[in-house]
């Protein structure tokens, strides 16, 4: 579902912004990285269906250089997982993820995906990103006419990141193949959407001071 918010809708989303923000997917904590052979042992079930990866977060594109493009960062962990506790048992070798980022509709603007590093990538959206071992970050960019004129912040997009690879080979138990996943939305702001706190704070600054005079006034 697609949100926007306007220049005319600042005052009255201002209090909201007191108390809004946004829902950050945690990345399991780091760990040595660890064979297929011990992560089934540990596991509790074959290392294939044991290949998770860290959960997808809002992505946030924020508006910026001199042309005024949107960019933002996200990070991909693939790692062994613990069947039942959700544990992070160890970072997984020679994993491949695929990213894609689907734009909400109405949005034409071409998105782009490149990683930070050396991690070998094929493509920029989707993007075919490995071999790498445990994690790596990723930015996604978009140009200046991704938001509508007098828009400041608005759900442009999903991004979905696939698991591929692990261990140098293919996800398959038997005749299934595998495809662990996840996904997340991204959110475009321009820089007016940071003013929004400091108008909040300043209106009710306001209020506190005319209910300051009131009592005074009563006395």
């Amino acid at each position: 579902m697609r949100f926007s918010l306007s220049r005319a809708a600042l005052g009255s989303a201002s209090a909201l912004a007191l108390f809004g923000g946004a829902v950050l997917g945690s990345l399991p904590a780091s760990a040595a990285t660890i064979t297929s052979t011990d992560c089934a042992a540990q596991a509790g079930t074959s290392a294939v269906r044991a290949v998770s990866i860290s959960q997808g977060d809002t992505i946030q594109l924020n508006q910026t250089g001199a042309d005024g493009h949107f960019e933002g960062q996200g990070t991909v962990e693939v790692f062994c997982r613990k069947r039942g506790t959700g544990e992070n048992l160890g970072d997984i070798s020679d994993s491949q993820v695929r990213i894609t980022v689907t734009p909400e509709s109405g949005i034409t603007t071409p998105f782009t995906i490149s990683v930070m590093g050396s991690v070998p990538t094929s493509g920029n959206n989707p993007a075919l990103i490995g071999p790498f071992t445990g994690s790596f970050d990723f930015v996604i960019t978009a140009p200046s006419t991704l938001l509508d004129p007098g828009v400041v912040s608005a759900d442009v997009a999903t991004h979905i990141e696939v698991v591929t690879q692990a261990w140098g080979a293919g996800l398959t138990d038997g005749s299934a193949t595998l495809r662990p996943g996840t996904f997340g939305d991204v959110v475009a702001s321009t820089p007016e959407l940071d003013s929004l706190p400091l108008f909040a704070t300043g209106a009710l600054g306001l209020l506190g001071y005319a209910s300051l005079r009131r009592r005074a006034r009563n006395k």
